[in-house]
Order: structure tokens, then sequence, then C-alpha cells
């Protein structure tokens, strides 16, 4: 809207508004295109580092890359950070280039602005704010500096709060200047963004902290509700989902391996009157689909997966894929709980 409506006719009056909003559309398609390709940078420098990308979200202010771990160095952390703003700024000047030999005025105004806002996206995430790629190279040069990645991540946040509040400061002064208010808003919202996700990541260090040297099976159940495979979905609601208090079961080959897991989620999908009929085996998620973890993993890891993959627990396997346990997210939020109040 704003520029089909402010931007184009401010530039380059007297094109008509089925034209305004033609090439105003095309440049915005083509602006989510380019934050697609900064978050796709990121993404693929992170997989040629052996770091998992699991979705790429783009919304209002930008786009995210989601990753199934942190970076395990400190080069690495900085080189996945720095690939996103190299991306947009050599973008924005490819696109400055090429329009300075471009005639056509739509496509000259279409090049210049993407070529602006490319520059200005790749400048803009350099500010050493966490979790902004700039605040992340800090983190990196903190974390090699000191040789503490959970500091350097409580620092960088820190500086990411202060920058957010100055950018939200920027903005309540520009909204009270002639014409500034829809730009001081803007700053204003991406200052609170930006010092609301700096100080999650704070609070998230400190679980992190808080879970370090704790392994999985320190906190998972040891002997975890299963069923077999082969016990109808009528007799697994009315004998155990009825009468317990567990609604996740882990499901048992007979040799003790682990053949998939079935949820209350997963029997709400069956038709009441197929409940006879069915069998666990039809509607629990397989093993093949499942993220597992070890005994012996870190919790931390653990948790990031449970994140990562939106579920509220993980099966805890063995050598051929023999149970060993089931870790919960509720018993992770317990033992936090508990060391948090211990001061341990």
């Amino acid at each position: 809207y704003s520029l089909a409506e402010i931007q184009f006719p401010a530039q380059s009056p007297g094109w008509g508004t089925e034209l305004y909003w033609l090439v105003g559309a095309i440049t915005a398609i083509l602006f989510f295109a380019s934050v697609l390709a900064h978050e796709l940078s990121h993404a693929l420098v992170a997989r040629r580092l052996g770091v998992r990308t699991t979705t790429i979200t783009l919304f209002i202010f930008g786009g995210a890359a989601q990753m199934e771990s942190e970076p395990k160095k400190p080069r690495d952390e900085a080189l996945i950070a720095a690939a996103g703003p190299i991306s947009s700024l050599l973008i924005g000047g490819l696109l400055l280039l090429i329009d300075l030999g471009v005639p056509q005025p739509q496509l000259s105004a279409l090049l210049g602005w993407l070529a602006i806002i490319n520059l200005s996206l790749g400048l803009f995430n350099l500010i050493p704010g966490f979790p902004m790629d700039g605040g992340r190279i800090l983190r990196a040069i903190l974390w090699r500096i000191r040789g503490d990645r959970y500091a350097a991540t409580r620092n960088a946040a820190a500086v990411g709060q202060m920058v957010g509040y100055a950018i939200i400061a920027i903005g309540v002064l520009l909204a009270f200047r002639p014409g500034g208010l829809v730009a001081g808003i803007w700053l204003g919202l991406i200052g609170y963004f930006l010092s609301n996700a700096a100080e999650s990541a704070i609070v998230q260090i400190g679980v992190e902290r808080t879970l370090h040297g704790v392994h999985v099976r320190d906190v998972m159940e040891a002997d975890p509700a299963s069923v077999s495979p082969n016990e109808s979905v009528s007799d697994l609601i009315h004998e155990r989902m009825l009468h317990g208090e567990h609604r996740t079961f882990l499901v048992r080959h007979d040799d003790g391996g682990l053949a998939g897991i079935v949820t209350l989620a997963d029997v709400r999908r069956v038709p009441r009157e197929d409940w006879e009929g069915a069998r666990v085996t039809d509607i629990m998620t397989r093993f093949g689909d499942l993220a597992t973890v070890g005994p012996d993993d870190d919790v931390e890891s653990a948790l990031q997966l449970i994140q990562t993959r939106g579920v509220g627990q993980l099966p805890v396997v063995g050598e051929g894929r023999r149970i060993v346990g089931l870790l919960t997210r509720r018993g992770i939020s317990r033992l936090i709980e508990t060391r948090l109040r211990l001061g341990v």
C-alpha cells in the first residue's frame, strides 16, 4: 500500500493509479523474495557447517531461519550470522548497478527502491544488537575472546536491549515531527520487538546454563507407559487413557524395541465408530518419523529439539531401538524450576 499510494507517487508523479499499484505489488513481492534470499543464505551456510535449518519464516519485520541446534564454534556462529547481511548488501549493490543503466522509468523505480531497501536491510542487520545478525556476530567475537558462550550471549543480549530502547526513543522523537508519524511508529515497533527478543534470549540462556551438564537419563521417566502395536484403539482408550494419568504411550515391540508413539491427539483423529476395529499401529507415529534421544545426550540439546519439533516428549532409546525411557517437556520444566529455586 505504502509503495503504491505514497512512495512511487511522490518519487514519480503522473503514472496513473493502476500502474502505481502494479509496480508496487511487483516490488513488494520481490522485496519478500530478497528477504527470503537473506534467510536462505543463513540456512545454506549453516548446512555447510553441519547445522540443520528446520524452517524459514517471513513476517512483518523481516524473516527468521530456525535452526535445530546452536553452532558449536564462534567461527561458525560468525559465518552463519554474516551470510544474511552480506547477501542483502550484494543484492542491493547489484540492483543499484543495474538501475544505473535502465532508462524505463517504472523498472528503474522498482530496481532503485529494491536496491536501497536491500542495502538498508544489510546495514541494519549489522547493528550489534542480539538477536539480530550483528548481535550474533558480536556474540561470536565475545565467545571467541572469553571462551564462554553463555556469558557472551548474555552480554550481546544486553547490548540488544539497549539498541532496542534506543530505536524506540528515536521512533518516539520522529513520530512528533511533521510527516514522521508512520516512520516513528514503525521504528518504535521494531525497537520493541528487538528489546523483547533480547530479553527472551537472556531468559533462555539462563535456562540453558541451568541445564548445562545435565544428561537425559537424569530427567527422563525410566519406566514410561507403553502399549503393544496390536492393541485396539478401544482398549487403549477404555483401559488406559480413561483409567490412568497417561495420555502418551510408547509403542513397544515384543523384543522391547521402539515401534512408535501414540498420543491423545492421535486417538482424537479416529472416528468413534472405528475405535474397536482400529489398532494402535494404524494411528501411531512410526519410529522413522520420530525425533529420539539417547540416555547420555545432554538435556540442553534435547530441549532445543523438543522446541524445534514442537512436541511434548522425546522417546529415549538405546542400541537396537531398545526403549530406555521418555523425556518430557513437563519433566524438564520441573527440573528447571527446582534448580532455579535452589540456585544450582
